[in-house]
């Protein structure tokens, strides 16, 4: 059988195509995110766990390895970033980015500085 070229067909068009349109539905009703996933890239999504994410609501993707942030789990951080220069206004524009602890730590070495773990998420007080 002949692979299907889904090439400027939207998701949708692939999803019909696919024969999968009802499967996917359901498991979005479902809240599947993993089937969500693999459904995405039987059609040759670029980024399906980003756009699984968009659909199911989550709104938290890592900036580095494009997977969604979940709040229990692995230890996130949200990133502001400014024009350290500007001078526009008394606050700056600010973008906000999100990543996985672990991503940013990875992905941030710098040559003098670290992003370091304990100060970001101090262990819990023994009692």
């Amino acid at each position: 059988m002949a692979k299907t070229n889904y090439l400027g067909m939207t998701l949708n068009e692939r999803l019909f195509t696919a024969g999968i349109l009802d499967e996917f539905d359901a498991a979005i009703d479902d809240n599947n995110r993993a089937r969500v996933v693999e459904l995405l890239g039987s059609v040759e999504v670029d980024n399906p766990h980003g756009i699984a994410d968009s659909l199911l609501g989550s709104g938290y993707v890592c900036w580095f390895c494009g997977e969604g942030i979940e709040q229990h789990g692995r230890q996130a951080l949200a990133i502001g970033l400014s024009d350290l220069w500007s001078d526009q206004c008394d606050e700056p524009p600010t973008q906000i980015i999100y990543a996985h602890f672990d991503c940013a730590q990875k992905r941030m070495g710098g040559s003098s500085m670290a992003l370091e773990q304990v100060v970001l998420f101090p262990p819990a007080p023994e009692t």
